[in-house]
């Protein structure tokens, strides 16, 4: 089921036998058929993804510090090379110990993983897709990719290069992000949220934090916004159609708001509505 380049070691399940090349870190290295979907699970460790135009899939597990050594032996990972599937999970699942802490003879018990995580750093071909969950810890995106999800409860998403869509949930963090193509959906609870070229069809809600859009192809922007600012900045050539509503706060624009009246046709026109209880709304044409 694996093509693992550094151990001939395998289960029936594709799971691949843990080895550490240096010390602190153990890294596997696969030879998909094409883009892949990696599925990623950590509970405070970041996780970095670059996409590349190379072919191989390497992963890089790293402890950080010799006192978090020992996760490096019970993380897993497998790729399913039938699918191009990928399955990270830094912390074990189930319950692989005993009474007596983790099996093997080590001392340390289930609570030791609360506060201790391994980071993930994953190359990728281009196009490749993703699912990362983390706790606390951060996303880094790097390169072309497919379909994003991230779910966070408190880190940061930065993905300042490219991807066909992109979801993101999180209750305390700043996302960053930049070209989407398709489809951009951020749900946040608390952080401020800037993409630098939204998707044709782009949904924010924030319950606190500011809102930076740049938008540079037609489509429909939905910013619901309940304490920031909310900054779009839009294409010089591309008509606007904007539905603006502030209860405490301010509208302003350098620009017609009114697509309509310029008898704009609907593949030149972005319809942007925009909502906030307590922040600033502002809609201008880019520099």
């Amino acid at each position: 089921m694996t093509n693992e380049h550094e151990t001939s070691e395998k289960s029936t399940q594709g799971h691949v036998s843990p080895r550490s090349d240096v010390d602190g870190q153990r890294v596997k290295t696969f030879t998909p058929t094409g883009p892949v979907w990696a599925k990623i699970n950590t509970q405070s460790g970041d996780v970095v993804v670059r996409a590349g135009d190379g072919s191989d899939l390497k992963i890089t597990l790293s402890a950080g510090t010799t006192k978090n050594a020992y996760l490096l032996e019970h993380a897993d990972v497998v790729f399913d090379e039938a699918n191009n599937v990928l399955s990270i999970h830094t912390l074990p699942r189930g319950n692989p110990f005993s009474s007596r802490g983790l099996r093997g003879g080590s001392k340390r018990s289930w609570f030791d993983f609360g506060s201790s995580d391994l980071d993930v750093l994953i190359e990728v071909p281009k196009g490749s897709s993703l699912e990362v969950k983390t706790m606390s810890g951060n996303t880094f995106l790097h390169g072309s990719l497919g379909s994003v999800k991230v779910k966070s409860m408190s880190g940061n998403v930065l993905a300042r290069d490219s991807s066909a869509s992109l979801d993101v949930q999180s209750a305390s963090g700043d996302v960053n992000v930049g070209q989407v193509a398709s489809l951009l959906r951020c749900k946040s609870a608390s952080g401020d949220v800037a993409c630098s070229s939204a998707a044709a069809k782009t949904e924010i809600h924030n319950a606190s934090g500011d809102v930076t859009l740049c938008v540079e192809q037609p489509g429909k922007i939905q910013v619901r916004n309940v304490s920031g600012d909310v900054s779009v900045r839009v294409a010089r050539g591309l008509a606007v159609d904007v539905t603006g509503d502030s209860v405490s706060g301010t509208m302003g624009s350098n620009i017609d708001l009114d697509a309509k009246g310029d008898g704009a046709s609907d593949d030149e026109v972005i319809v942007i509505k925009v909502a906030t209880v307590s922040g600033n709304i502002r809609i201008d044409t880019a520099a």
